[in-house]
């Protein structure tokens, strides 16, 4: 929902219903989307409800998905199951200046770089300026489902910070020999990204997990804020929306980690 796109009437009434239902919060919240420049993204708007002390980081991922007969649409990867032969690509556009790592995971367990290139062993840190679009593939093609079907993922990490482990992630042998390095040396870096993500999924799931509008997440997260805790937030697809977005909320370093499902099935007549 664009809000400048609305009648200044209606756009004005809502705006006051947004300061009446959620308070001193809402109202800061109502005097922020009234006066938002073009191009600031509604949904960005609503982290005004934050606390001062809270800290966040933010993106929207889109999975475009390209069926057999070469049709396009926008998905909900939660909800969607592909069929072997469909193709897809995904669009990933931070809302603050962030640290990127993307990589896929198969069923057992196994991770292959694709952001940062691991063409480029020597790439810097994946700092992606705010509102600068992330295109996978980046060079005009489509990723393809192949047999057997099955469960893989798509993992997305966002940081403050870069992580040299999993910038390392580009120079680890997972699926083949990388010739700058020992096979010792593989094996060790191998390890330290495995615990690294790990440690992000543990600090992810001991923390307040939420998926729904995302007004009223970060209204919940703005009353029961806890130094001690890290949020994530999810606003999934809507009609309105094509894109998933995704919010870290934490007192230090907030982080996400994503694991976006991409569900295949045998095509049908196959």
């Amino acid at each position: 929902m664009n809000i400048a796109a609305f009648p200044s009437f209606h756009r004005s009434r809502l705006l006051l219903l947004l300061g009446l239902l959620l308070g001193p919060a809402g109202q800061a919240c109502a005097d922020e989307l009234a006066t938002k420049p073009p191009g600031v993204r509604t949904r960005n708007i609503v982290r005004r409800m934050l606390p001062p002390e809270a800290k966040s980081i933010a993106l929207e991922y889109t999975i475009v998905a390209l069926d057999g007969m070469g049709a396009q649409k926008t998905v909900d990867p939660e909800q969607h199951l592909f069929s072997i032969g469909d193709s897809f690509l995904v669009k990933v556009r931070p809302q603050d200046d962030v640290y990127v790592y993307i990589f896929t995971e198969g069923p057992d367990g196994k991770r292959m770089a694709l952001m940062p290139d691991p063409e480029n062993a020597a790439e810097q840190p994946s700092l992606v300026q705010a509102g600068e679009e992330v295109l996978l593939p980046d060079d005009g093609s489509w990723f393809e489902f192949h047999p057997p079907a099955g469960t893989e993922k798509l993992v997305v990490v966002a940081l403050a910070e870069p992580s040299e482990d999993l910038q390392n992630l580009a120079l680890v042998a997972f699926q083949g020999p990388v010739k700058k390095l020992s096979t010792d040396q593989q094996l060790a870096t191998a390890e330290r990204v495995n615990r690294e993500i790990n440690s992000l999924r543990d600090r992810a799931n001991r923390g307040v997990r939420t998926r729904g509008p995302v007004r009223k997440q970060v209204q919940a997260v703005a009353q029961e804020f806890d130094k001690a805790k890290t949020y994530t937030v999810i606003e999934p697809p809507s009609e309105e929306e094509s894109s998933t977005y995704a919010l870290g909320v934490a007192a230090e370093r907030p982080e996400l980690i994503l694991d976006i499902p991409l569900r295949s099935r045998e095509a049908e007549g196959r």
